[in-house]
């Protein structure tokens, strides 16, 4: 149980004294809170359950329960509310929970009775986890807290796996225009229904090339892969520009297509066919026409579907492609290498060389959670694992959820070593997470990529031409008069931090940092 505890809690606060099953974090802010929440249920595969302090610690933590939404993560959150025996002359602390709540969540509820107590709970966890996965939310009013809630109703057992219909068609439809006329796009819901060597196998039968969904945040597809060709650019003109190369393409995953900032549209090639699977009903043809749309579980789905395509594909034709894409993915693969060996350098250092260097020192198959922002790219670009489950992104766009997440990572493997590759602008955001690791002798690496501005709103600006680009002023962007001080704000919370000036050392410092066995903050300065 994740939490930062507070007055209105204190009655379930107290009973954890005594319960041996059910172990307390503890964090220092409720946005620090639900980030680690949402790291633990991302890298468990289960709902996580977190506890904030009423109304005023409940509005601490929206920005992260909007990144756990848009992340799908299924979270069960509860709050404690004033007690009801004096809350019409509206007490300190009391407020409208559930309201506020509501634009985050699935589902809100304030518990009204002691008795129904059990059914609230056992609801939350079962919709916390049915697709749409997602954030539900419970106040427990705090006299309610202090009375005997009697059994807890007996537990559901529910098959989620189901196989959508439509398969003959689908598999047709996909077999139809022959080897390299169709591509496949993956999200999030690839990774989390595990059917990411179904996918493999769907796309080798098939020879098709495989794209990521736009910023999505889980490993959907192995980076080394002949087929993978990478994340779309998620701008409507670049997705549709690699689209158009095609006759159908099928979508694994929820949302399609996420496009921001605004560019000219539509992402869909309007004579490009798009076959969507997806395990929420909701977003099947809502964004986007459909030629084919199927519910059901990905995998559990494409394990019914491989058959089917096998029997209808070209063998030779699929074989031979994946063989032609094998030869030119790893010539990208070995000049991406070069190039960023090549940029090697002192500080200020260069971005893609920064998170080169610092993957590249991590064992094999690491845990990566990525909240580098504008290096980002780079990170996600050079971490070539191979067993799924294994590199973290938020797709909320949200900052401060990156080193909270380490933490819940960490956590949810076990206390296994991880990379927290964080952007200094991203850092300040849930700094308090330095602490929670420490408290919980985490083996967490932050690694601080500070170029002492937020590049990416900089960006946007020159991309726009505006008054900005026009006098060279960019106003609120820029975190060098003062400069943090990451060395001192990470020792505050009793977590050794090394500052590193060249790209050379970058191996060397991360290494030390992990044979330690102790959270460890370095500091990258990289340039603008």
């Amino acid at each position: 149980m994740f939490g930062n505890p507070g007055s209105t809690e204190l009655p379930l606060i107290d009973a954890l004294a005594e319960a041996d099953d059910l172990r307390y974090v503890l964090g220092l802010q409720e946005a620090t809170v639900v980030g680690m929440a949402d790291g633990y249920a991302q890298a468990t595969g289960r709902p996580a359950f977190l506890n904030l302090h009423t109304s005023a610690g409940l509005g601490n933590a929206i920005g992260n329960l909007t990144n756990a939404r848009a992340n799908r993560t299924p979270l069960v959150v509860t709050a404690g509310q004033q007690d009801y025996r004096h809350i019409v002359t509206d007490p300190l602390l009391s407020g409208p929970l559930v309201e506020l709540a509501a634009g985050a969540v699935k589902w809100g509820h304030e518990v009204r009775t002691a008795a129904e107590l059990g059914t609230i709970v056992r609801r939350a966890f079962q919709d916390a986890v049915s697709a749409p996965g997602g954030p539900v939310f419970a106040s427990l009013p705090m006299d309610l807290l202090d009375q005997e809630a009697g059994a807890a109703p007996p537990a559901s057992t529910i098959d989620r796996d189901a196989v959508a219909g439509g398969l003959e068609e689908l598999a047709h439809l996909l077999t139809e225009p022959g080897v390299g006329r169709v591509a496949v796009v993956l999200g999030d819901a690839v990774a989390a229904a595990d059917a990411v060597p179904a996918a493999v196998s769907l796309a080798e039968a098939l020879g098709a090339p495989v794209y990521g969904a736009p910023l999505h945040g889980r490993g959907v597809f192995p980076p080394l892969h002949p087929l993978w060709k990478g994340m779309l650019t998620p701008a409507a003109a670049a997705i549709a520009s690699v689209l158009s190369s095609y006759d159908r393409v099928l979508l694994i995953g929820e949302q399609a297509f996420v496009v921001y900032p605004y560019t000219p549209g539509p992402a869909l090639p309007p004579d490009v066919e798009l076959l969507h699977l997806s395990p929420d009903a909701a977003q099947v043809g809502r964004a986007w026409p459909v030629r084919l749309g199927v519910v059901g579980h990905p995998r559990a789905t494409l394990e019914v579907l491989l058959p089917l395509v096998r029997a209808r594909a070209d063998a030779e034709a699929a074989t031979a492609a994946v063989a032609e894409a094998a030869v030119a993915r790893a010539a990208e693969v070995a000049g991406l290498e070069e190039t960023a060996l090549g940029r090697y350098g002192p500080a200020p250092m260069d971005p893609m060389a920064a998170a080169h260097a610092l993957v590249r020192a991590m064992p094999a198959d690491s845990l990566v959670v990525d909240e580098a922002i504008t290096t980002g790219v780079y990170v996600r670009g050079f971490h070539h694992w191979t067993e799924p489950g294994r590199y973290f992104f938020c797709t909320g766009g949200g900052l401060g959820w990156g080193m909270p997440a380490a933490c819940g990572v960490s956590l949810g493997h076990r206390k296994a070593p991880v990379l927290c590759v964080v952007g200094d602008g991203s850092a300040m955001y849930s700094p308090q997470a330095l602490w929670t690791a420490a408290a919980e002798q985490l083996p967490i690496v932050f690694a601080v990529v500070n170029n002492r501005q937020y590049k990416i709103l900089k960006g946007y600006l020159r991309g726009m031409g505006g008054a900005s680009v026009r006098t060279g002023r960019f106003v609120g962007m820029d975190l060098d008069e003062p400069p943090v001080d990451f060395m001192a704000l990470a020792r505050s919370m009793a977590v050794e931090a090394t500052p590193v000036e060249s790209t050379a050392d970058v191996g060397d410092a991360l290494r030390a940092a992990l044979d330690a066995g102790r959270p460890h903050l370095l500091e990258l300065r990289i340039s603008a």
